[in-house]
């Protein structure tokens, strides 16, 4: 939606001319159909991702299925209602990611409360007012009322998942790694006044981490085990400075595979290859056998892990930026050449675009 809380103009269309638009693909045979209804995920999206699989018969990649705090059972509804789909030969799989989906936010760039509407507006006011907003003894009980008002949220409003990584002032370093739950009782404070009572001494410099999701090993487990479900949801950067999902596989061969043992490494492997290769339709990639592109990753699984997300001042005018790195990935092979090595690119670039089955090369 648009700032203004206002639908872009894609969601204005029928669904019989979105059905339309999409049938395209299914005439051709080729493609997939890629979707996201919004942020709060219901019930009711799995029936009218059904009907677009079954009307299209081409895949349909959704996003997604996730363990959320807020709606903590909803992944098992959602695993069910997907069965009667592949039972009957179509796919409608959901995407889910092996990491949180994690934002690190202070009070002056935050976006964690834009569902809130005294709260959004505030983050658009300058930093002076609104140091004084967020300080303001009036102020401060509609800032509470408005984030507890809708009955379901995207923010799950539990204290003690929000989590402080970076403090202003020297004398604050006692709450490094604490949630603001602990840091409250250390103040002998309610959860939101020392919050934003913090955020304010320090001028709003506090750095919180934030994951909305993914925060029951045990449920995401069962949901990256389902056949319904493909591995993916890295945001490639795109965040910059909010999160760092690079890691999704990397954490998934060391802390699912390795540590909680939630998948076998073939299973993983095959996750995170051939069956991404298969619904996607790209041939000749995702296996190592005669005929097929020699691509690789080469990894050591007694040690591959994503290192913790670092800043990286490389972007124009100063901007910094977020980056992830990894340990235990020795080698990327990109059809039969190393275009990397132990944390260095080689410079070769024998890569080329991937095309669906329905390019046709122009004469």
């Amino acid at each position: 939606m648009r700032e203004d809380g206002k639908p872009v103009a894609s969601r204005l269309a029928s669904e019989e001319e979105y059905f339309a638009l999409c049938d395209v693909a299914g005439e051709l045979n080729a493609g997939v159909l890629q979707l996201t209804q919004g942020a709060l995920h219901t019930r009711e999206q799995i029936p009218w991702i059904d009907r677009l699989a079954r009307r299209t018969g081409r895949p349909v990649v959704w996003q997604s299925i996730l363990h959320r705090w807020s709606q903590p059972d909803l992944w098992r509804e959602q695993l069910e209602q997907l069965e009667p789909t592949f039972q009957d030969g179509d796919r409608a799989y959901a995407l889910t990611n092996t990491v949180p989906i994690v934002n690190r936010f202070n009070l002056k760039n935050a976006q964690v409360f834009d569902e809130f509407p005294l709260w959004k507006n505030l983050m658009f006011l300058p930093e002076v007012v609104r140091k004084q907003a967020f300080a303001d003894p009036e102020t401060r009980p509609r800032l509470r009322a408005d984030m507890m008002d809708p009955p379901q949220s995207i923010f799950h409003r539990r204290w003690e998942l929000v989590k402080i990584i970076h403090v202003g002032r020297p004398e604050n370093e006692r709450f490094l790694g604490k949630s603001v739950a602990e840091m409250a009782a250390m103040r002998g404070q309610d959860a939101l006044d020392a919050f934003l009572d913090l955020s304010v001494e320090e001028d709003l410099e506090t750095t919180f981490w934030n994951a909305n999701s993914g925060g029951d090993p045990e449920a995401m487990s069962q949901i990256m085990q389902s056949p319904y479900v493909l591995l993916g949801q890295s945001d490639a950067g795109a965040h910059v400075e909010f999160d760092a999902a690079f890691g999704y596989a990397t954490t998934l061969l060391g802390m699912w595979v390795r540590e909680r043992e939630a998948l076998s490494l073939e299973h993983a492997v095959r996750k995170l290859s051939f069956e991404q290769a298969s619904v996607y339709g790209i041939e000749g990639r995702g296996l190592l056998k005669p005929g097929y592109a020699a691509d690789m990753a080469i990894f050591d699984p007694a040690t591959v892990k994503p290192c913790e997300p670092e800043w990286a001042n490389d972007y124009p005018a100063g901007t910094r930026r977020l980056i992830q790195r990894s340990e235990g990935m020795h080698y990327t092979v990109v059809n039969g050449q190393v275009i990397y090595e132990d944390g260095k690119l080689s410079g070769e670039l024998p890569g080329q675009v991937l095309r669906g089955a329905a390019y046709q090369p122009a004469n």
